[in-house]
């Protein structure tokens, strides 16, 4: 992820926090490859069925004569599980199986497998959510789209085949030989669960699932580090955090051969019953979760045998037993089917599952990515480098950034540029960003490696994995990919648009790159925002200027980080205003400036709000905030 994309983060870390998914299955007969996918939506209506299961959406509505879904109707794991990633706050690109749809948020223009298109309604952000255009997607993924009368529901049906991505695995079943499956790193081991299919294995192992082709059975595992012995209690506590939106219908301490369980049973809405079986050994606390439909809880002791089998052993002596550990020799091996991704990090890193683009994160803040761009017929390498480091230079303050350092290399056995970015949001904390910029036939490829300067958390062995270690499959990218677009191609500097509110009577002109989505001007408060370039204008209904003026400066106040450089009165939009500048003091995380004007027009109260962060005060960035600020009109 390239310094454009980190810096949106910078304030707030990206982490991956990924609720359990209870989703494994325990049949009696082989899997197949491919799974019926029947979807049913209604207009107006909160739910999603997938495969009768109902999940809350955002709700569908009609434009023209569209049906607009959320994105998740596409995305959801149960569904089409298509990846999704955002650029530049506005171009979605939606990958499934080798289709790429890439779409632009308040624009009909998309491109699907590389061929452009015209949709009949362009993207929106509602209420915080992506809406789509259903039928072209879901045609272009393979689904039918058909109306049930009765039910008054749209009902889509496809058949869905394994991507076969770095998260899924094959039917586990096909180990001649195997009885049994554990993890040599986590050490444990239970009975071979025949018929499963590995759904999902966390990058680190700690998480692992399966499940059959019709999904009527659920098993999983996970793992915590839990070095302080727990009482009963305790360890019922942590089996409960994996439990929601069910209900606890039996809890008690069972014995079996291998050790002492606390065992909880739930009912779900849907009819099924789990079981949540948690045993504290080897400084681990392992939850095994089982479920199925079934019409009362003793159902589930037909399957009791394998629940019995689990056991906080690994024998590496055992031949039977196969070995599904990620973690080996201190090092976990990722791989990514679509970019024909390999590579070794060390056991504190982690992928990102919900990342469209390889994204891992590890200690210290650090961080890993590819991104991969389609080349235009201008592009060379020289020019590419030179627009990211151009970009950089323009967007942060020279007192809060180092000169970029440039270099050529070998990578993947094709010429690369390493350059080295490092800046700073106070001049004690330095981040640097290892960027290798490379071009092979159709498509760009950017990495780039972020982490803590002084840190030494492995450092010069991540580089030195990315420069030599890394291998990337050319030829499954040109296949994989179509129209992939660099948002650094798309983004004007220059271009501004002027936006006008008929309710409340004002017009503003910014830069187009503040805009994200549709912005409803109607609204009491919007805003327009880029990186740590801010402009808000609030508007209240009524009067009370000197009222309003002392709450604003209370609240500054009072906030314990503001000072108040400076208060006058001046003429601002044609009308007597207040303006106040501000900054932040040092208890404040991040320098800022703040220009605020308050007036008073036909029965309305405005605020109008500029806020720089001092590490980007750049001429340019200072000079477009004054431009959108000073833009500001009172209409009829």
């Amino acid at each position: 992820m390239l310094f454009i994309n980190r810096s949106k983060s910078r304030l707030v870390m990206m982490l991956a926090l990924v609720m359990f998914v209870l989703t494994a299955a325990l049949p009696v007969y082989a899997a197949d490859s491919s799974t019926k996918l029947e979807i049913r939506l209604k207009l107006a209506s909160n739910q999603m069925k997938i495969n009768g299961e109902a999940t809350k959406i955002q709700p569908p509505y009609k434009s023209s004569n569209e049906v607009m879904v959320p994105l998740s109707v596409f995305t959801n794991a149960k569904s089409f599980a298509a990846k999704v990633q955002l650029k530049d706050n506005k171009i979605i690109t939606l990958t499934y199986l080798k289709h790429v749809i890439v779409m632009t948020i308040g624009s009909k223009a998309a491109t699907i497998d590389g061929k452009k298109v015209t949709l009949s309604e362009a993207p929106v952000n509602k209420s915080g959510v992506t809406m789509v255009p259903l039928a072209i997607i879901a045609k272009t993924f393979g689904a039918t789209q058909s109306n049930d009368a009765a039910t008054k529901e749209i009902v889509l049906k496809a058949t869905i085949t394994s991507a076969g991505s770095g998260s899924k695995g094959p039917g586990i079943d096909t180990d001649s030989g195997k009885s049994k499956i554990g993890d040599s790193y986590y050490t444990w081991s239970m009975n071979y669960p025949t018929g499963l299919v590995q759904q999902k294995q966390w990058s680190n192992g700690n998480f692992l699932s399966f499940s059959d082709v019709k999904g009527n059975y659920y098993l999983a595992i996970s793992i915590e580090e839990a070095e302080e012995a727990l009482d009963s209690n305790e360890k019922r506590d942590w089996i409960k955090e994996n439990i929601e939106d069910e209900t606890v219908v039996d809890v008690k301490t069972i014995t079996r051969p291998t050790g002492k369980f606390e065992r909880i049973v739930t009912k779900d809405q849907g009819g099924f019953y789990y079981e949540y079986r948690g045993i504290q050994a080897n400084g681990y606390f392992y939850t095994l979760i089982f479920g199925k439909k079934a019409s009362k809880a003793s159902e589930l002791d037909a399957n009791a045998a394998l629940l019995d089998s689990f056991q906080p052993v690994y024998n590496a002596a055992n031949k039977s037993l196969k070995d599904l550990a990620r973690i080996k020799d201190g090092k976990i091996s990722f791989e990514n089917s679509d970019y024909g991704l390999k590579l070794q990090l060390s056991k504190q890193w982690s992928e990102d599952s919900r990342s469209a683009n390889p994204y891992y994160y590890g200690p210290d803040d650090s961080s890993l990515s590819l991104d991969v761009y389609s080349l235009n017929s201008d592009d060379n390498l020289s020019k590419w480098v030179g627009s990211y480091t151009q970009f950089f230079k323009e967007l942060k303050a020279e007192a809060y950034r180092k000169e970029p350092e440039i270099s050529s290399v070998t990578w993947n056995g094709i010429p690369a540029t390493v350059v080295k970015l490092s800046y700073s949001d106070n001049t004690k904390q330095w981040l640097n960003e290892y960027q290798i910029y490379a071009i092979k036939g159709q498509y760009k490829y950017a990495v780039n490696f972020t982490y803590k300067e002084g840190s030494r958390d492995g450092v010069e062995d991540v580089i030195n994995e990315v420069l030599n270690g890394m291998k990337i499959d050319f030829a499954k990218v040109e296949k994989s990919f179509g129209e992939v677009p660099d948002p650094m191609d798309s983004l004007d500097l220059t271009s501004t648009t002027t936006k006008k509110s008929k309710k409340f009577n004002y017009s503003v002109t910014v830069p187009k790159y503040w805009i994200s989505g549709t912005i409803d001007m109607d609204k009491n408060s919007v805003n327009f925002s880029h990186l740590a370039t801010d402009l808000a204008i609030a508007v209240n209904q009524g009067s009370g200027l000197k009222e309003y003026q002392d709450y604003f400066e209370k609240a500054n106040q009072n906030s314990g980080i503001f000072n108040m450089d400076s208060k006058t009165n001046v003429t601002f939009a044609g009308v007597n205003a207040v303006k106040y500048e501000f900054s932040t003091n040092n208890l404040a995380q991040y320098g800022l400036k703040l220009t605020v004007y308050i007036f008073e027009s036909n029965g309305n109260l405005y605020a109008v709000q500029g806020t720089m962060n001092i590490t980007y005060a750049t001429e340019s960035n200072l000079k477009r905030l004054d431009e959108a600020l000073n833009s500001f009109q009172l209409t009829k």
